[in-house]
């Protein structure tokens, strides 16, 4: 198994982890979300930072600009705008859509998750 894809099950991964602990975790004093929501966020995009350098690096191309720090620090733009820039236009639409995709079945693999963990431990699904 090449980096990039390591990388992608790691970030798979950090979802079912996530989901699992999320009804174990209680949400922080007056916010809607946890430290683990949090925790999450950070590593999405630290994961998402490292599979652009490991893309690039796999495809022997340079990311140009910033387009790997904008991935790593803001996902739903930098990771597109990655594609955008390292690929044609054509396979980049599609890439677009399989990040759509692949987020698409990691969110529902963590909902899955936190709704199995709930339903054995006996607590409640955060809201």
């Amino acid at each position: 198994m090449n980096r990039p894809r390591r990388v992608l099950l790691a970030l798979a991964l950090s979802f079912v982890v996530a989901g699992m602990l999320s009804p174990i975790v209680p949400s922080m004093a007056g916010k809607p979300y946890s430290v683990i929501d949090v925790v999450h966020s950070l590593l999405i995009g630290a994961l998402c930072y490292t599979w652009c350098r490991a893309d690039g690096l796999e495809r022997g191309v340079l990311p140009p600009g910033r387009s790997a720090l904008l991935a790593g620090l803001f996902p739903p733009l930098g990771v597109p705008l990655y594609f955008f820039r390292t690929r044609p236009i054509a396979r980049a639409f599609i890439a677009t859509l399989g990040a759509i995709g692949f987020l698409v079945v990691c969110t529902m693999l963590s909902g899955l998750c936190a709704i199995a963990t709930a339903a054995l431990f006996g607590k409640p699904l955060p809201e």
